[in-house]
């Protein structure tokens, strides 16, 4: 006697599938390992783009400290009497695409020996946690905006 096909049902000519239940049952284990997942896969994608605003951060904090050198000020070029405004390359994160952070001097911190730069987010991370990331030209790292519980050190690593 030959071996039942297992796919064969016992009516000959039918084959077997899936149930209604048992697809709905995968689709009910997928959506939930998806409703855990997600939150973590947008958490990581803010914390990628936090640390992207705070390399670029500290590069224009670089940027302030050779126009110093080069003007003894940060405020004003050597012979002019212009305020001194950042390049526009320094002020989106990123360079390219869609701007998630605005990069700009904290109001009124702008003088001829020390500064203040905040990177504000926009878009899609204005819900970030971190709220605003500060450095000053001592490289003091702070935040602002941000929301209860969330240390500095959280933010800046």
């Amino acid at each position: 006697m030959a071996p039942k096909n297992p796919i064969r049902s016992r009516r000959r000519g039918f084959t077997l599938g899936f149930t209604l239940i048992e697809v709905m049952i995968v689709v009910a284990i997928v959506a939930i390992l998806a409703a855990i997942a997600y939150p973590s896969y947008i958490e990581s994608v803010r914390k990628s783009r936090r640390a992207e605003a705070r390399a670029q951060l500290l590069e224009t904090a670089q940027y302030m400290q050779r126009f110093y050198s080069q003007n003894d000020s940060f405020k004003f070029s050597v012979g002019k009497d212009t305020a001194m405004n950042l390049p526009t390359a320094l002020t989106a994160v990123p360079r390219q695409g869609t701007q998630t952070y605005t990069i700009a001097f904290v109001k009124d911190s702008l003088t001829p020996s020390s500064f203040g730069l905040e990177a504000s987010p926009m878009g899609t991370m204005t819900g970030d946690r971190c709220g605003k990331l500060l450095l000053d030209n001592t490289g003091k790292r702070d935040i602002a905006d941000s929301k209860a519980g969330v240390s500095v050190d959280d933010c800046w690593r």
